[in-house]
């Protein structure tokens, strides 16, 4: 019998006196102990119909037609009391931004505790802790005193999952459940879900843009497109042979970490390998005025001659950042330098100081120690410095897109407002036509400028983000997991669109993510981080290509593929290494700095 059913469901909401359909007829059955993936493009309607098991709508919404039921429920047609009992015991689910699911002001042990008491179930110390070691968050005795704030977003992920399997739901909707997660710990996730459906015998709904991971999690696919479903099968019959053609579409934009190559629809730009040079510990230095004197081999497989070393437009040397005193670094030491259209892409699991990195290069944090410059030779300054202390032509020149775009944006502010605050403080103009054409320069259009953030996707409003960052016309952009959100043809046009403005306008970019597949695709030098230090920077194809730092192997292997069936072997999702004196257990989710040569 089903667990869940949806039957010929249809959604509008209100927009002015117009009303908009988001969903149109959708019809659909969870089994227990099943997996469904819903997938599709940036708002498709995918999220809108995953929330509906929750009895949940998003403001001005109203269903014009069809049922849902849960358990035997139909779920819009019960009581106040009835929908609270059902949200969280009958069907829980873990939302695409852990950050904002949590309550800021309370330590997350307490918040877990409140998800076990609001459904009757034990809620004393040790069955807290058992779920956060149910989860792998490292640490359990000191993540539980801890704030969301204090926590990386794929721990903060960790702890919404905790508190969504509290009573043992089900139903289990995933609504984007691995955007904030690294690949090893998404992985560990996954399969931590797989154990709990098969054991609780829940009817799992996966909401993704990923289809590695769909493909390695969902029984069955549903594929959306503009609100309807256009094809639904089985998962090993879709990938194999997909009936419809934006089915097709989809699963040939998706990038391919593993094959060698070209890997990415994003257009070969030129290779940068040979002008940048690596500056992480023990690599060699090389004078600024020096050539090279080989030849270098493009990502897009073509030998292009030398070209002489250019000088980097930022330069980090030594660089400590902590959080406070007496506090471990967060960033350790780390050095690299960015050279004028370079991509450098930063990978490492959740906690590594990816995000910090990135924060300090904004100026958000302060950095305590080492040497961080930039200099494009029309603009320099030190990035040291935080924002405040920055000149207006610095902080133009170095624009940030926020990893989580929901928080990033005032709900109160329509996208237009958002949009021509920056245009108007760095270019004196704020013109609609100016918004409208950034706005489409993303894949939305003019017509979005007057909407708000809530009226819009995840993958929507992280467009936002990103036109908002561009629109002070910057020469280095810091993309902080910008294409988490995305479908993978949305994906694939905004890698196109820094790649055209990296050509155009000479812009630099610091790419952080944890998806290695994109990161391939796009970046001219990879920098492996983990436990706040660098282990491993170069090239991105000898980065892939391997030989590697054991931890960068641990990653490689963990990454999911597209039409996989299996999830990775990561045993309990903590990864293991060879170390001078033997195995060594990371254990409290840091490496050792004594590493064994790889």
């Amino acid at each position: 019998m089903s667990v869940v059913q949806v039957d010929r469901l249809a959604i509008s909401y209100a927009a002015g006196k117009r009303s908009v359909p988001v969903v149109r007829g959708v019809s659909f059955a969870i089994e227990a102990g099943r997996t469904l993936g819903l997938v599709g493009e940036s708002g498709s309607g995918k999220s809108t119909v995953a929330r509906t098991l929750l009895a949940h709508l998003r403001t001005g919404s109203t269903i014009e037609r069809g049922t849902v039921h849960v358990d035997g429920q139909d779920v819009f047609a019960l009581s106040p009391s009835g929908r609270r009992a059902l949200r969280g015991g009958t069907a829980s689910v873990v939302a695409q931004n852990a950050g904002q699911a949590l309550t800021p002001s309370m330590r997350v042990g307490e918040q877990i505790r409140e998800a076990l008491r609001a459904h009757g179930e034990p809620d004393g110390p040790e069955r807290v802790l058992e779920l956060v070691r149910l989860v792998r968050l490292p640490a359990p005795e000191t993540i539980v005193r801890r704030y969301p704030h204090q926590l990386s977003g794929g721990q903060q992920q960790r702890v919404a999952i905790a508190m969504a399997v509290a009573a043992r739901p089900r139903v289990l909707v995933l609504d984007e459940p691995t955007t904030a997660l690294d690949v090893v710990t998404q992985a560990a996730v996954l399969d931590l879900i797989a154990d709990l459906g098969r054991e609780l015998g829940m009817a799992v709904l996966l909401v993704s843009h990923d289809l590695g991971v769909v493909s390695a999690m969902a029984d069955e696919i549903a594929v959306m497109r503009d609100g309807e479903v256009v094809e639904h099968a089985a998962t090993a019959a879709l990938f194999a042979a997909p009936q419809h053609e934006y089915t097709r579409a989809l699963l040939a934009a998706v990038p391919d970490g593993r094959r060698p190559g070209p890997t990415s629809p994003v257009p070969a730009r030129r290779a940068s390998g040979g002008t940048a040079v690596p500056m992480g510990r023990g690599a060699d230095r090389v004078p600024e005025d020096a050539t090279v004197s080989s030849t270098v081999t493009s990502r897009a497989g073509r030998t292009v001659p030398p070209e002489p070393l250019v000088r980097p437009v930022v330069t980090a040397e030594d660089l400590v950042i902590r959080y406070g005193r007496g506090l471990p670094a967060a960033v350790d030491g780390v050095s690299f330098t960015i050279a004028p259209r370079e991509t450098l892409a930063v990978v490492g699991e959740s906690g590594s100081g990816k995000s910090t990195l990135a924060t300090a290069l904004a100026g958000l944090v302060p950095a305590e120690s080492g040497t961080f410059s930039f200099n494009d030779g029309t603009v320099s300054g030190d990035l040291r410095e935080p924002i405040a202390g920055r000149s207006p032509e610095l902080r133009r020149a170095v624009q940030l897109v926020f990893q989580n775009a929901d928080t990033s944006l005032n709900p109160r502010r329509t996208v237009g407002a958002a949009i021509a605050r920056p245009l108007k403080l760095f270019t004196g103009s704020s013109s609609r036509e100016r918004v409208g054409e950034l706005l489409t320069r993303v894949g939305l259009g003019p017509e979005f400028a007057e909407r708000l953030p809530a009226q819009l996707s995840g993958g929507q409003r992280q467009r936002v983000g990103i036109a908002r960052a561009l629109a002070a016309e910057p020469r280095l952009v810091i993309a902080d997991e910008i294409t988490t959100a995305l479908d993978v043809q949305v994906q694939a046009g905004i890698l196109a669109l820094l790649a055209d403005l990296q050509r155009s306008r000479g812009l630099s970019c610091l790419f952080i993510s944890h998806d290695l597949a994109v990161v391939r695709g796009v970046a001219d030098r990879v920098a492996v981080m983990t436990g706040g230090r660098i282990v491993e920077i170069g090239p991105t194809e000898r980065v892939f290509g391997g030989p590697n730092h054991p931890y960068t192997t641990t990653l490689l292997a963990a990454t999911l593929e597209p039409g996989s069936t299996e999830l990775p072997d990561v045993g309990d999702g903590v990864p293991r290494w060879r170390h001078a004196d033997g195995w060594t257990d990371r254990g409290d989710g840091h490496l050792t700095r004594n590493w064994e040569d790889a």
